[in-house]
C-alpha cells in the first residue's frame, strides 16, 4: 500500500528536475499523475522514467504546453478530471529563473518570470480549488530560498518567489473552511539544469555550483531532486495539520554567515 494509492495529482513542470522527481515518487506511491512541461522530448523521458519504476501507462497522463499561456492551464485540469475523475494534490512546480537573451532588468524579463512564476499559479490554483474542495486535497508550490535572501543578479526571480510564498499564506486562509491545505517549500541549491535554463554555461554552472557549496552552504552539498521530492510528499500526505507554512530545505544556507577569522 502506497501513501498515494487512489489520488490525483497533478504537477506541473515535472519534465525535469524536482518535478521529475516529484512525479516519480508520487506514482510510486500510487498516485495517477498528470505530468507537464514544455518539452514533449523531456515528458517522453519522465513518461518512460515513470514506466520503468513500475507505474501502468493508464495512470499516467501527459499535458504539454507553456504554463503561462492559460490554455495549457485550463487543459491541466480539464484532461486530468477526464481521465481520472478527480484531483487530490496540485504540485505548482513550473518555474523559470530569467529568459535567456535578455537583460536582466528589462521589462520583458520581469513579464515572463511573473506570468511564469506567479500569475500561472493563481490561475491554476484557483481552476483547482471547486475539485480540492471535493476531495479535501491539498497544493504545494515549490518557491526558493530566493524568496527569503536579497540577490541583485536575479532580482525579478526573487521579487516573483517572494510574491508566491506569500501567494500561498493568503491563499491557505481563503481555503481552510473548504477543507483545503496549501504549503509551500523553498528549496536551496538542487543539482539540475535550472541554472542552464537561465543562461548560464555548463561550465558557468558548475563554477557557481561548486563556490556555493564551498562558500555558502553548510552541508556542503546542493540538494538533489529525490530529496525535495521526498518533502513535498511529506507535505502533501502526513502533515495533515499543516497550513499556510513555508519549509526551507537548504542544507542550512538561509541561516549561515562564515565565522570570521580569529586570528
Amino acid at each position: 500500500m502506497g501513501k498515494l494509492d487512489g489520488k490525483v495529482a497533478i504537477i506541473t513542470g515535472s519534465s525535469a528536475g524536482i518535478g521529475k522527481s516529484t512525479a516519480s515518487l508520487f506514482a510510486q506511491e500510487g498516485a495517477s499523475v498528470t505530468i507537464h512541461g514544455r518539452s514533449s522530448e523531456s515528458l517522453k523521458k519522465t513518461f518512460e522514467l515513470l514506466k520503468s519504476k513500475g507505474v501502468p501507462e493508464n495512470r499516467i497522463l501527459i499535458v504539454q504546453g507553456p504554463i503561462e499561456n492559460e490554455k495549457t492551464c485550463y487543459d491541466l485540469i480539464n484532461k486530468t478530471v477526464e481521465k481520472f475523475g478527480r484531483i487530490d494534490i496540485l504540485i505548482n512546480n513550473a518555474g523559470i529563473g530569467a529568459k535567456a537573451g535578455v537583460g536582466l532588468t528589462d521589462m520583458e524579463n520581469f513579464n515572463y518570470i511573473f506570468d511564469v512564476n506567479l500569475k500561472s499559479v493563481v490561475l491554476l490554483t484557483s481552476l483547482a480549488i471547486p475539485h480540492l474542495e471535493k476531495t479535501k486535497g491539498n497544493i504545494v508550490n515549490v518557491s526558493s530560498i530566493a524568496a527569503l535572501r536579497a540577490n541583485g543578479m536575479f532580482p525579478f526571480y526573487c521579487m516573483s518567489k517572494a510574491a508566491l510564498d506569500h501567494f500561498g499564506r493568503c491563499y491557505s486562509l481563503l481555503l481552510a473552511d473548504k477543507g483545503i491545505r496549501i504549503n509551500t517549500l523553498n528549496p536551496g541549491g538542487v543539482s539540475t539544469e535550472f541554472g542552464v535554463k537561465m543562461g548560464m554555461t555548463p561550465e558557468q554552472y558548475d563554477t557557481m555550483k561548486k563556490s556555493a557549496e564551498e562558500t555558502l552552504v553548510p552541508m556542503k552539498r546542493f540538494a538533489e531532486p529525490e530529496e525535495m521530492a521526498k518533502t513535498i510528499l511529506f507535505m502533501a500526505t502526513d502533515a495533515t495539520y499543516m497550513t499556510g507554512a513555508n519549509i526551507v530545505a537548504d542544507g542550512g544556507c538561509v541561516l549561515f554567515a562564515p565565522m570570521p577569522k580569529l586570528e
